[in-house]
Order: C-alpha cells, then structure tokens, then sequence
C-alpha cells in the first residue's frame, strides 16, 4: 500500500509539473486538442438563444467569461475603463472584502474614481496612504450630491453599501450604448465561442485520473488532469447504490 502512495503521489507531482511548467504540450494530449478548438465566428451565433434575454444582466454580470471579455472591451475606451473599474471595485469591495479591509477599500475607491486630485488619508491600519485619481468616472455620471452622501458615510463606520446609487447610475450607462457595441464586437464573438464549448460533451475519458485526495459518505475526490488543456482539476466521484442506500438524495 506505500509502495501505491509513492507511485500514485509522483505521477500526480509529475502531472502537476507538466501543467505548470513551460514546455509546449503542458499535460495537453494531441487526440483531444480538438476539445478545445474555437468553432468559426460565423458558426456560433446560434448561440444567442441560449442567454434568457440578450441584457447586460444576463450577459455580463451573470456570466464570469462574459465579465472578463467585457473589461477587455472596455479596456480599448478610457472612459468605459474607468466605469468598468469602478464596478468591478465596487462589486469587491461589497461582496468579498473582510470587514477589517472594508474602510481601506472604500476610501481607496472614492479617491481613485471620485477625486480629482491627489488624497493624502490617514488610517490605522497604515500610517499614510496617498492615491491618485488614476480612474475618475466621467463628470456626466458624477453626482456631487450622492458623493457629498459617499462622503459623510466615509466618516462613519463605513457601511456595505455606501457605494450602490452611484453603481446603479454607472451600471445603466454600461448597459446602453457601450453594451450594444460590445454585442457587435469580437469579444462578444469570442463569448459565443465558449458558449459552443460549453456544450461539448464530457466523460470521465475526457481526464486523466490521478491519486485519491480524500473519501467521504457517498464517493472520493481525485485529482484529474484535463487531456484537452492540461489544467488540474479535483473530480467528486459519487457511488449511486451508496447514495440510494443511505437516502443521499433526501439530503
């Protein structure tokens, strides 16, 4: 049984080396590169119906392929860049920041997007801490009032959501006109493109498996290996009769 653990532990070390290193195949098997092939542009428009409604909801903020090529689009335009920016800053700073960080994140973000000069700011987390206004949303979508609101709250305890007037006013202006360029765009093409990927189908050939990582109730988790790209991946493997036995789909 240790004799298995060494072996199955250095194929596993040698697969993950293969996947990280330099070298041209990376893990990638020559057979199954065809997975990962992006279909014509002129073949994928099919795909369209597969969003619910073509909105900037269902789009982008639903779809993290789509988030990521919409900030490659936006990044061609200073000012869709800064909106983007502010968004995705935003979106951090309410949904993943640790309370601790929070005050930081949001003075940060109302002097690197609301500002129009240098800030100097002390905290106590930091002796000084200076930001430029690098990404400053434009003056159209800047209401003083609402800022003036962003403000008052910064001198407080800093609440989650100090920041959602001015997101939702930046939020419509993203989803008019720069939205509907992005639809006729080659980014949007290239979502298409991992749409029609997205319904490739695959087995358990389509990974390589490698050593068991851990077992539970109803199944193990090993760690596999994508033929097509190489990427590691943990694969839950569930027994059904296991499940059946002990009512799992009750659960």
């Amino acid at each position: 049984m240790e004799l298995e653990n060494i072996v199955a532990n250095t194929v596993y070390l040698k697969a993950r080396e293969a996947a990280d290193g330099d070298g041209k195949r990376k893990g990638r098997s020559r057979k199954w590169k065809s997975l990962m092939k992006f279909a014509d542009a002129s073949e994928v428009q099919v795909y369209k119906k597969e969003f619910p409604e073509l909105n900037y909801e269902e789009v982008v903020s639903k779809s993290p392929i789509g988030r990521l090529l919409f900030t490659d689009f936006c990044n061609e335009t200073e000012e869709l860049r800064c909106c983007n920016k502010f968004l995705n800053d935003v979106d951090n700073y309410e949904k993943l920041a640790p309370e601790e960080q929070r005050m930081t994140l949001a003075q940060k973000i109302y002097q690197q997007c609301l500002c129009d000069e240098y800030s100097k700011k002390e905290q106590d987390t930091i002796d000084e801490v200076f930001f430029q206004a690098e990404s400053r949303l434009p003056d159209h979508l800047i209401d003083q009032e609402k800022v003036k609101q962003v403000e008052e709250k910064l001198l407080g305890e800093s609440p989650r959501y100090i920041y959602s007037e001015i997101a939702s006013t930046v939020r419509d202006h993203l989803s008019g006109k720069p939205f509907a360029d992005y639809l006729e765009s080659k980014y949007f093409t290239r979502q298409l493109q991992w749409k029609q990927l997205e319904k490739k189908p695959i087995g358990k050939h389509t990974f390589r498996h490698y050593r068991v990582l851990g077992k539970g109730g109803f199944g193990e988790v090993c760690a596999t290996q994508s033929r097509a790209s190489g990427k590691m991946y943990a694969e839950k493997k569930l027994n059904k009769k296991r499940i059946k036995k002990k009512k799992g789909e009750m659960m």
